[in-house]
């Protein structure tokens, strides 16, 4: 679950502000990034639907037998951009899932999956081949699937030095290749093969080695600042020099 603060904010006039945390909102936590505007940004609920019935029933306090979640979907307006985030939520006891708590506590729900994925809308600079595979190590990203999306960063880093003339053998000869031609600065040709090991990782099946969620985002971040050094910076040099 992703990482909640505790700490108090105010505003100018001493309001209680949203807390900032690192993840997206649901509503046990209705703050967080916006995936439509990714913005901090607090959220109003808009309602929930069942997703998931339970094969039991409680007694509610008017007396009637009611069917337990399992999970829900919650429709949810962010406040900044205006726009609704749907959340698929698992049912919570305390702070544990209601099929793993067997002690009791509060039932709330908390965010499982998001729509739309975070993200997703990239810069018009970056080439339409190179956008649609990171688009989709994102997908995997966000539907918890870490070793595909580290194979689909893999793959964007791959398309990333095909689309810079390195068409010829192994990734790492081609990582080599463009940090002596200066194309990649060295940092980031040492982190690229970070990727390539990862993704190899991801690829190819190991008993003992994994992917992480950790190790899949940061790939998913370095990629999206590698393509940002290669791409979005020099064209937007090229713009401000023909202003």
């Amino acid at each position: 679950m992703f990482n909640r603060l505790n700490k108090k904010k105010k505003g100018q006039r001493e309001e209680e502000l949203p807390q900032d945390h690192d993840g997206l909102p649901d509503s046990n936590t209705p703050y967080g990034l916006c995936p439509r505007c990714d913005k901090q940004s607090s959220f109003d609920i808009l309602g929930s639907l069942p997703a998931t019935f339970d094969t039991g029933y409680i007694v509610s306090q008017g007396g009637q037998n009611r069917r337990t979640l399992i999970d829900q979907v919650t429709s949810m307006e962010c406040r900044n951009c205006h726009q609704p985030v749907i959340v698929i939520e698992q049912e919570y006891v305390g702070d544990s899932p209601s099929n793993k708590n067997h002690s009791g506590g509060y039932i709330n729900y908390r965010g499982l999956f998001w729509w739309p994925f975070q993200g997703m809308n990239l810069s018009s600079d970056i080439p339409e081949d190179i956008q649609k595979i990171l688009q989709e190590a994102k997908t995997t990203f966000s539907a918890q699937c870490y070793r595909a999306s580290a194979v689909m960063s893999r793959r964007t880093l791959e398309a990333i030095t095909v689309d810079k003339g390195e068409t010829e053998g192994v990734l790492a000869k081609r990582i080599k290749n463009l940090v002596k031609t200066g194309v990649l600065d060295k940092n980031l040709g040492d982190w690229a093969t970070e990727i390539r090991l990862i993704g190899n990782t991801g690829a190819h099946f190991d008993p003992i080695k994994n992917v992480e969620k950790e190790d899949a985002s940061q790939i998913i971040l370095f990629i999206e600042e590698l393509i940002k050094y290669v791409y979005v910076m020099p064209a937007e040099i090229a713009r401000r020099r023909k202003k």
